[in-house]
């Protein structure tokens, strides 16, 4: 993907407490009872593209691109990386290291809220091989993160930028 494409002002919507979209991924699953802190939930239109490594930079733009395409609130990583399977490429063949990307999604320094799931959320989240049978599952628990982002992510931002812990965007 060029720099020049994807960057976060090309996104529709992106106010910073209320953002066009947000992307989902699932981190390592820590816990022996039924429910861990194992998601994490990014706005990419308040990533400053330009600071990224190449990595993150591509599942962004990636992202962005899914946006556009299904226009959904949200968008879960392995939705993506199901897109190329099934076009029969993968995250390596296009030079990414999806793991570093994930990496520097969590860790920058820009709004990344860790979400608690159960095992069964977690699985729909990060498995990319899903059948079309756990569709409407997917839509279901699609639906809940969207309204509990929408019902936290503004507070949560807010104190961030209170905090100056995030530079703002736009």
């Amino acid at each position: 993907m060029d720099r020049d494409s994807g960057r976060a002002d090309d996104v529709p919507g992106g106010e910073q407490d209320r953002p066009a979209y947000w992307l989902v991924f699932g981190t390592e699953w820590n816990s022996d009872g039924g429910f861990a802190e194992a998601a994490v939930a990014i706005a990419p239109d308040m990533v400053p593209r330009e600071a990224l490594a190449h990595d993150a930079y591509q599942v962004l733009g990636c992202a962005d691109l899914y946006f556009r395409r299904h226009s959904q609130r949200v968008i879960f990583f392995s939705e993506l990386t199901r897109m190329f399977a099934t076009a029969g490429r993968s995250w390596s063949e296009l030079g990414v290291e999806w793991q570093k990307a994930l990496t520097e999604l969590t860790n920058g320094r820009f709004p990344a809220m860790f979400m608690t799931t159960s095992e069964r959320m977690y699985s729909l989240i990060t498995d990319p091989s899903l059948s079309r049978q756990a569709g409407h599952d997917l839509e279901q628990v699609r639906q809940v993160i969207a309204m509990q982002l929408m019902a936290d992510w503004p507070a949560y931002v807010q104190s961030l930028l209170a905090a100056d812990g995030v530079r703002r965007i736009g």
